[in-house]
């Protein structure tokens, strides 16, 4: 076995497919604009108004959502993983550790997301089902369809975002074990990252939320 052999490998066994099972897992989402009950909704609605054809061209559209959400997963891992060290080692002032330019504006954006392109060629199909069956569809069948997609499509962004998370907790964890004390020294910046991407609130906010629920 070579090297490139061996790192291929872990790379395949660090993100199997229960990383992506568990990335699913965590999604919440309240976090993003709750799109699911709507999404529910829709598939109720039109799956009885399908045809046949509609139905697997349905069907392909869903399974290219998947592979995008497994692709957002792991690309988001990796630039998670860099954004941490990019931002520890002060090469970068992005507050969010880059959440925004290294994986928002690269793979979720015009014209940069053309460069992933085996995950640009499942957006394209994606849109190319989408509006197939949209073009049969009545214009109020129509915000049904809208409604699944749209459900999908929080769904890659939420793998990407997660991923992007997991990959910044793990380059923390690593430069800890090598530099003890790296994230206590760098714990304003982590803090400000954490907030910027939802994972944790300020407490007025959080007596609030706690307010409403007594």
């Amino acid at each position: 076995m070579n090297i490139k052999d061996l790192l291929c490998g872990m790379e395949d066994r660090a993100m199997d497919s229960q990383f992506l099972k568990d990335i699913c897992a965590i999604y919440n989402p309240k976090d993003f604009g709750d799109t699911e009950p709507d999404c529910e909704v829709g598939y109720r609605h039109l799956l009885p108004l399908l045809t046949v054809d509609q139905k697997t061209s349905l069907e392909k559209m869903e399974q290219a959502y998947i592979q995008r959400r497994a692709y957002a997963a792991k690309y988001g891992f990796k630039c998670g993983l860099f954004g941490a060290f990019r931002q520890y080692f002060g090469a970068s002032v992005a507050q969010d550790a880059g959440f925004q330019d290294l994986l928002c504006d690269d793979l979720l954006t015009q014209p940069k997301m053309q460069r992933h392109q085996e995950n640009y060629a499942d957006i394209e199909l994606c849109n190319q089902l989408e509006q197939s069956i949209m073009d049969t569809l009545s214009e109020e069948d129509r915000e049904y369809m809208v409604n699944i997609t749209c459900a999908w499509q929080q769904r890659v962004y939420s793998a990407a975002h997660d991923g992007f998370y997991c990959g910044f907790r793990a380059a923390y964890d690593v430069m800890d074990a090598i530099v003890p004390m790296a994230k206590i020294r760098n714990m304003e910046k982590i803090l400000i990252t954490e907030y910027l991407m939802g994972y944790i609130q300020p407490y007025s906010e959080i007596e609030c939320l706690q307010d409403l629920a007594a």
